[in-house]
C-alpha cells in the first residue's frame, strides 16, 4: 500500500466517524486477574504522564532536513511481505480446531490452526504451561465470522464496532514461537473483522521464561473498541509484561489500534529487544479508551514502548505506518475538533504523537540502525518518533535512517519532557534525514523539549 493510499482510507474513515474521543491515564494496575476485565487507575484528562504536552507543536530549534540518504532494506532473514492482498493461502479443509486453550506445541502436520475461542470468543496459554510454535504453523483466528455488524450493540460507543465474534488469545504461560527465514510462523484471521491479537497480563502473564518470537509473521489485528480496556485497543501484541520480550526477524503489518500502538506494545518490560524486524501499514486511528474529558492522547502509528527500559530497536523498518489519532471528545459523544497545541484556551490536552513510534517514560533505551520511510502523524507532531514524560536518561539514537515521513506540527522526532528534568534524547553519529515534512514544508530534524 503506497502512501497516498493509506492517508486517503485514514481520511475518509475520520470523515465517516466524524469525531474521536478522550484521554486516558496509564499507570500499572495492579491485582489484574484474567477475568477479561482490564481495570485501569489513571487520571482523566492526561495520558501516562498526567502532564499537559507543552512543546509537540511547535517548530522550534530544529534543523530542516539536509541531505540524501537511501532508505535501506529489511535484513533478508525477515519474512516477505507476501501476496498482493497482503495474507497467506490457507486451505478450506484440514488442520486443527481450537477452543478454549492454545496446545502446548503446534506441529506444521496439525496446521492450519484454526482458533474458534470459548464461549466468550477467547484462547488462552495458561498459567505453568509453555507453548511451543514450529516452523511453517499457520494459526487462524477465525472466530466466528457470523457475527456480523448487526450483532453489534446500540449506541455512539459502538461506532468502531465491537465484533464480538472475534478471537483474543491471552498469554499467562509462555510462548515460543521458532519460524525459519524459509518458514515463518504467521498469526493471522480469516474472520472478515479480523482479531483481537495477542495480550499478555502484567504479573498474571509472567511465565517460566520469557517470550520469544522468531521469524513471525503477525497480521490483521483490528483493536477498535471504543472507551475499552487495554487488551482491546492498544498493540496488536500487547506485550504488558515485567521481563523481556525479544522479537527477531519477523513482521507486523496490517494491524490496526484505537488507543496506541498499532503493531507492538511493550508495557513495563525490562531489557527486551526487536531487531530485524518489518513494520508496516500498521495503523493508530481516531478512538481512544475513554469517553470522558477533553483530549486525545493516542500515539505510536506502529509500536511503543511504555514505561519500559534498557529496550533495544535495531535493524528494523518502519514503513508506511500511520497515526492519525487528535481529536478529543466531550463525555460519550463523538465530536470532531482539530488538534490544538498547549496551552489553549479550551484546555485540552492532545498528548502522544509518532507516526512510527511512541516512548513514555523512556529509561536508557536504544534505538539503533533503523529505517523510518512514509510514516505519518496525521495532524498531529512526530513525524517518525515521540518521546514523552522522560524521568531517567531516555533515548539514545544512532545511525537512522529517516525517509519521507510526514507530521501536522513539530518535527521529525518531537520530545515533550513532562514534569522531569532528565536527558531526553542523545543524537549520536550517522542519523540521516532526507524529505521529512510539516504541513507540506521541509521538517525540523528534532523539536520540543530536546531541541537544546
Amino acid at each position: 500500500m503506497n502512501r497516498p493510499a493509506t492517508l486517503h482510507t485514514v481520511l475518509s474513515v475520520l470523515c465517516l466517524l466524524g469525531g474521536g474521543v478522550g484521554c486516558s491515564g496509564e499507570v500499572e494496575f495492579a491485582g489484574e486477574v484474567p477475568s477479561g476485565i482490564v481495570p485501569d487507575s489513571g487520571t482523566p484528562d492526561r495520558d501516562d504522564a498526567g502532564a499537559p504536552d507543552r512543546d509537540a507543536g511547535m517548530i522550534d530549534a530544529g534543523t530542516a532536513d539536509a541531505g540524501t540518504s537511501d532508505a535501506g532494506t529489511a535484513d533478508a532473514g525477515t519474512p516477505d511481505a507476501g501476496t498482493a492482498d497482503g495474507g497467506v493461502v490457507i486451505p478450506a479443509d484440514g488442520g486443527t480446531q481450537v477452543t478454549g486453550t492454545l496446545p502446548a506445541r503446534l506441529t506444521l502436520a496439525g496446521s492450519p490452526y484454526r482458533v474458534v475461542g470459548n464461549a466468550q470468543y477467547v484462547v488462552t496459554i495458561p498459567k505453568g504451561q509453555t507453548t511451543t510454535v514450529e516452523p511453517g504453523v499457520v494459526i487462524d483466528f477465525k472466530g466466528n465470522p457470523a457475527v456480523t455488524e448487526a450483532d453489534v450493540r446500540d449506541g455512539a460507543q459502538d461506532v468502531m464496532n465491537h465484533q464480538n465474534g472475534r478471537v483474543e488469545l491471552r498469554v499467562y504461560g509462555r510462548i515460543l514461537v521458532q519460524g525459519t527465514a524459509s518458514a515463518p510462523v504467521t498469526f493471522t484471521s480469516t474472520n472478515p473483522y479480523g482479531w483481537w491479537g495477542m495480550n499478555f497480563f502484567g504479573d498474571q502473564s509472567k511465565g517460566d521464561g520469557d517470550p520469544v518470537f522468531r521469524h513471525m509473521v503477525f497480521e490483521k489485528v483490528r483493536k477498535n473498541d471504543y472507551n475499552g480496556d487495554r487488551d482491546r485497543t492498544r498493540g496488536a501484541l500487547w506485550a504488558y509484561y515485567p521481563g523481556s520480550v525479544t522479537i527477531e526477524h519477523s513482521l507486523f503489518r496490517d494491524n490496526e489500534s484505537s488507543g496506541k500502538c498499532g503493531a507492538l506494545d511493550l508495557m513495563f518490560t525490562d531489557g527486551s529487544v526487536v531487531t530485524d524486524t518489518v513494520f508496516e501499514n500498521n495503523r493508530t486511528r481516531d478512538i481512544d479508551r475513554f469517553a470522558t474529558g477533553d483530549g486525545a492522547t493516542s500515539g505510536g502509528g506502529a509500536m511503543c514502548v511504555t514505561h519500559g527500559r534498557n529496550s533495544i530497536v535495531r535493524g528494523n523498518t518502519f514503513r508506511n505506518n500511520t497515526l492519525s489519532a487528535f481529536r478529543g471528545s466531550r463525555a460519550n459523544a463523538l465530536q470532531p475538533r482539530t488538534y490544538e497545541v498547549w496551552p489553549n484556551g479550551t484546555n485540552h490536552y492532545d498528548l502522544g504523537g509518532g507516526g512510527a513510534l511512541h516512548y513514555f517514560q523512556p529509561d536508557h533505551d536504544l534505538i539503533e540502525n533503523n529505517v523510518f520511510e512514509n510514516n505519518a502523524a496525521v495532524r498531529g507532531p512526530g513525524a517518525a518518533l515521540y518521546l514523552e514524560d522522560v524521568p531517567n536518561a531516555g533515548v539514545t539514537l544512532r545511525g537512522n535512517t529517516f525517509t519521507g515521513n510526514q507530521a501536522g506540527a513539530g518535527g521529525v522526532i518531537v520530545c515533550n519532557r513532562g514534569s522531569g528534568d532528565a536527558t531526553e534524547l542523545v543524537l549520536g553519529a550517522g542519523n540521516t534525514f532526507s524529505g521529512n515534512t510539516v504541513n507540506g514544508a521541509a521538517a525540523p530534524q528534532v523539536t520540543g523539549d530536546c531541541a537544546r
